[in-house]
């Protein structure tokens, strides 16, 4: 699969009708405003620098609920981008909204660019968590916008969130599982972590809100990747996204750098301790996961799994690509 290159530019809370209790986009990114035509340029022209090759760009638009925006405002966006997209800088288009936000009339105006992935900030399929969340749409919404998306064709993905207020290791793990049996084709899944100047850090704070351990929601990311990989859904992120000194405004909650990293070592494990086997040679490509980030598998690994340079992986004389090896991972929920 082509490596995709991703302009990230975030418009912190804009068009969002309130705020959620985990969010606090000015922390996460450590933006002030929101960017002007300038702004973009300077933003665009950084990734474009830094990127190895200058095909497969696509310019997203995050941090925002996208088409809540003005018509003038979204307009200002998407006539940006689409100009990088006619002169051939760029392939396409992306933006995250949220689900009551999808009408037939918002997919009209963007029927106009080439918007290559719409991403809806679900979270949770429950509405008890929605609502101690503070989001601005229940399960209903969701599936409305499901409908509007399916009948035009435009690609998307769902976003989700492990371990918010009112949710359960059962309801986060079915969430991602819904998330699975939609057209969806990307995924980005992620645990609730507590940001500085959030509703969650005050529920924190007055011991209203206990985030999920490191361990529990590795293991529900694990879970939701097997599911996720299983019925072929790209996941695009594991874990939240924060750079540099804006780490110092994660107050608590299971952050790690290496989220992503340490899911498939999870993995990794879960095919070594439940499918069964005599002999199973593992790609060279698959070493780090099955080794575990920090060795953390070794204590799993024994004579009958070796490492070659092979394209499949090949369990008792079988070849196996790694989605069908996952379907023999057995009893992990």
């Amino acid at each position: 699969m082509k490596k995709e290159y991703i302009v990230p530019i975030f418009i912190p809370h804009a068009g969002c009708s309130r705020i959620c209790s985990f969010c606090n986009e000015f922390s996460a990114t450590g933006l002030s405003k929101h960017p002007d035509k300038n702004g973009l340029e300077l933003e665009f022209n950084k990734y474009l620098n830094w990127f190895s090759k200058k095909d497969s760009i696509y310019i997203s638009f995050y941090g925002s609920t996208f088409t809540a925006l003005t018509e003038g405002k979204m307009r200002f966006y998407l006539d940006w981008a689409q100009s990088k997209v006619n002169s051939g800088q760029a392939l396409g288009i992306r933006f995250s909204t949220s689900p009551h936000e999808i009408s037939s009339e918002k997919m009209d105006i963007l029927s106009g660019y080439k918007i290559d992935l719409i991403e809806l900030g679900v979270q949770s399929f429950f509405d008890d968590v929605l609502l101690a969340a503070n989001r601005p749409h229940d399960v209903n919404d969701v599936y409305k916008a499901l409908a509007i998306l399916d009948q035009s064709k435009v690609p998307y993905g769902l976003h989700i969130m492990t371990g918010l207020k009112e949710s359960s290791f059962h309801k986060d793990i079915l969430s991602g599982f819904i998330s699975c049996c939609t057209n969806a084709i990307t995924l980005r899944v992620h645990p609730s972590v507590v940001l500085k100047g959030s509703m969650l850090e005050q529920q924190y704070r007055q011991g209203l809100y206990t985030p999920e351990t490191l361990e529990i929601a590795v293991e529900k990311c694990a879970i939701i990747s097997i599911y996720a990989q299983k019925m072929e859904k790209k996941i695009i992120r594991l874990g939240l996204c924060v750079y540099g000194k804006e780490k110092e405004n994660i107050v608590a909650g299971p952050y790690h750098d290496s989220f992503g990293s340490i899911v498939k070592s999870r993995i990794a494990r879960f095919i070594l301790t439940t499918v069964d086997f005599s002999q199973l040679e593992v790609p060279m490509k698959y070493k780090p996961d099955f080794i575990g980030l920090s060795r953390s598998n070794l204590k799993y690994l024994d004579s009958r799994i070796s490492f070659k340079e092979r394209p499949d992986f090949l369990l008792d004389g079988k070849e196996l690509s790694y989605n069908e090896l996952l379907f023999r991972i057995k009893n992990i929920y």
